[in-house]
């Protein structure tokens, strides 16, 4: 058995481990690459109104307009910066349909190779809870990626002005939620971060509002990858399996998503981290977070008595919450579970199986996007070598 014990919180979210085995030690390295603006939920106290360490790149604003010129998109607003580049929103000249297009650099070997798999991944889906990735190219020094517009920002920040949801509300988004993992999945494509703040929201007038499953920086396909063993995602989500994973046998990144799914309703409920204590509040950063992945990997977590809940949603947390991904209980038992059926809209479980007939008709071809990507990564090398000839 190992012990895991944080030494220190690194740049780009690397978490530094020792692990101590029969009284050896040895170093080792796994990293949670930050590829959001920011990562919320490692850092926090255990309320989600509690003062918060963000780690947070400032919002500079491009110096030239990437969009000039362009002759499908033109620029309508800076939206923000981080450690990735920068995202804009956009018009469709044409269309006049609002487009959020993410500006990222691919410097390495390793960027290229990661920015192909991501792009495939996603750009597969068509799903009214996935947010769509409608096509890439080649800006400069940048790689362009263009998705579908989403106003009214993330879970997290409606969790937080809410103060919690009512467990009727919180039900209807786990639906949609796992409905929308469900169809990745059977897609083949595991998402692997899966929490409030990657996932967003869309207010209708008069109608209930929709959550769209978004980022899919870290996610595996079960048939065009390699088996999931790397530690990534946000450590207040992590599932127990990835924490303990060894290079070897990796795990199941499916049902990695269910744990983190799991976690997703606990807080939409109770607005806390399961795995956070208030007590916590006293401790370094890099403490907190070691005490919540040991948590994490016993399982140490209370169902609190306010608000209160019915028993059939403390039944369904408590069997999703579960260690062992063989006794955890699947997607496909999550939708048969009488908490999960209440009020869920005729139709919504055969929705999928015909969703998955349905092809993407404007996914760009394999050959195309790796062609931005290689030019984006080419120009990216240009720009750094004539900076560095002109220090």
């Amino acid at each position: 058995m190992c012990t895991y014990v944080l030494l220190s919180y690194c740049d780009y979210g690397t978490f530094l481990f020792y692990y101590i085995h029969a009284g050896n030690s040895r170093k080792k390295e796994n990293s949670f690459p930050r590829r959001a603006f920011y990562i919320r939920g490692t850092n926090q106290s255990t309320s989600l109104f509690g003062p918060l360490t963000t780690i947070e790149m400032p919002a500079k604003e491009p110096d030239h307009d990437p969009l000039s010129g362009h002759p499908i998109y033109e620029k309508v607003k800076f939206i923000n910066s981080g450690s990735f580049g920068y995202v804009i929103l956009a018009r469709n000249k044409a269309t006049k349909e609002h487009v959020a297009i993410k500006f990222v650099e691919v410097n390495t070997e390793k960027d290229l190779k990661h920015s192909q798999r991501e792009i495939m991944n996603h750009m597969q889906l068509l799903h009214p809870h996935v947010v769509q990735l409608k096509e890439v190219f080649a800006a400069g020094p940048y790689l362009a990626i263009v998705m579908e517009y989403v106003p009214n920002g993330d879970m997290f920040n409606h969790v937080v002005s809410r103060r919690g949801l009512p467990e009727a509300e919180a039900r209807w988004f786990f639906q949609q939620l796992v409905l929308g993992m469900d169809y990745c999945h059977r897609k083949g494509v595991c998402n692997r971060d899966i929490k409030l703040e990657n996932t967003l929201l869309v207010l209708q007038k008069d109608k209930k509002p929709l959550l769209k499953m978004c980022d899919f920086g870290y996610a595996k396909h079960d048939q065009l990858d390699s088996i999931a063993h790397s530690k990534v995602g946000t450590p207040g989500y992590t599932a127990p399996e990835v924490i303990e994973s060894k290079d070897a046998t990796g795990y199941d990144g499916k049902m990695a998503d269910v744990w983190s799914a799991g976690v997703m309703l606990y807080t939409m409920l109770f607005a806390r981290y399961p795995f956070e204590r208030p007590e916590d509040k006293a401790l370094k950063p890099h403490e907190r977070t070691n005490k919540v992945l040991m948590r994490i990997l016993k399982v140490d977590y209370v169902i609190p008595e306010r608000p209160a809940i019915s028993s059939d949603a403390k039944d369904i947390l408590q069997k999703i919450l579960v260690k062992d991904p063989s006794e955890r209980l699947s997607l496909s038992q999550i939708q048969h579970h009488p908490w999960f059926q209440t009020n869920l809209p005729q139709g919504s479980l055969e929705y999928n199986t015909w969703a998955l007939q349905v092809p993407n008709p404007g996914m760009q071809a394999a050959d195309v996007i790796d062609d931005h990507i290689m030019r984006a990564f080419k120009a990216r090398r240009a720009q750094k070598e004539q900076e560095r000839a002109h220090r």
